[in-house]
């Protein structure tokens, strides 16, 4: 791994004043998951991925006990009858309190659409009446997305049925597989997304980046959207989701664990 040159300017977010080092907090990430990426390109029918969660640091920050890292999220998938993924996704931020559980379907196209219904559990250390949240949802048979906010009912939304709709945390196996599907990438890609299953981005656009060589060969994907915030996902040679820089902080891939069928 070159660490010689700056990172890209996507995903830098050493300003020099904070105790941590963002970049060295980075490079300890991947360097963890390379040594145990073993390189096979086969089909991935189960996989569990683990995600650092590191702040995007401002000018005097300083992270806890020489830790740079707020927390991880732990992606599994598995595939049921080579048609539907089911996925567990578990989001957890210490330095907020948050432990927040996805579980939602994906049928196996390109978009990865969501199938079926899913539900949210969110847990923090606030104390008081928001400590707990339970979010079920499903789409009905007339293309509307209907919440259930710990039983109280959502106004139902009506999405547009000619863009397939995923969930953000699916794209982390979805951009990979629109990027594989377009040879070029001279165009945006547009996409329906139900932000952490509850927030609808009705249209937003996926384009080609940047690629480089440091800190390892990665292509870069931007996604932005009405209402979503702009987002950059970079990609290895396995088409394997790396590094997803956001506003406030980056997701570093440390651990891959897969199962081939």
């Amino acid at each position: 791994m070159n660490e010689s040159k700056p990172l890209h300017w996507s995903f830098d977010h050493d300003y020099g004043a904070q105790r941590t080092d963002f970049v060295q907090s980075l490079l300890k990430a991947l360097n963890q998951y390379q040594a145990v990426l073993g390189g096979n390109a086969e089909t991935k029918q189960n996989d569990k991925r683990v995600y650092q969660i590191l702040p995007n640091t401002w000018r005097g920050y300083k992270g806890r006990n020489d830790e740079l890292s707020i927390g991880k999220v732990v992606v599994e998938r598995k595939c049921s009858n080579n048609s539907i993924w089911n996925y567990n996704v578990q989001y957890q931020n210490t330095t907020s309190g948050e432990d927040i559980r996805f579980t939602f379907s994906c049928r196996d196209e390109c978009s990865l659409p969501l199938h079926d219904g899913w539900k949210v559990d969110v847990l923090n250390t606030s104390g008081d009446m928001y400590s707990e949240l339970y979010l079920i949802g499903h789409l009905s048979s007339e293309d509307a997305i209907q919440l259930a906010l710990n039983r109280t009912e959502i106004e139902t939304v009506t999405i547009d049925e000619s863009l397939p709709l995923t969930c953000n945390w699916a794209l982390l196996d979805a951009i990979p597989q629109i990027a594989k599907n377009r040879e070029t990438f001279d165009s945006k890609h547009s996409i329906a997304i139900l932000e952490d299953l509850e927030h609808l981005r009705p249209i937003c656009h996926i384009g080609f980046l940047d690629s480089i060589q440091t800190p390892m060969p990665l292509k870069g994907y931007y996604l932005y959207g009405n209402g979503l915030l702009p987002s950059y996902w970079w990609i290895d040679s396995n088409d394997t989701v790396v590094i997803v820089s956001g506003v406030f902080e980056t997701l570093v891939l440390q651990e891959l664990s897969v199962n081939i069928s």
